[in-house]
């Protein structure tokens, strides 16, 4: 049973504002933290097949 690497996926950047930057409008605002919450759960998604696939590997369930 050989295994076969899938290579990792690159990660989305991240950037978590506290407060909207000043002269940003608050659409700009929540525009922005829809899209890094999206590229967070894209990272976490990522990881967690990742998991999966080392678990799947460990266990000898190819």
């Amino acid at each position: 049973m050989a295994y076969e690497p899938t290579g990792v996926q690159a990660m989305f950047p991240v950037y978590l504002q506290r407060m909207a930057e000043r002269g940003q409008s608050r659409e700009q605002y929540n525009i922005a933290v829809a899209l890094n919450e999206a590229n967070l759960n894209q990272n976490l998604e990522t990881l967690y097949q990742k998991l999966l696939e080392i678990e799947d590997y460990l266990s000898g369930q190819q």
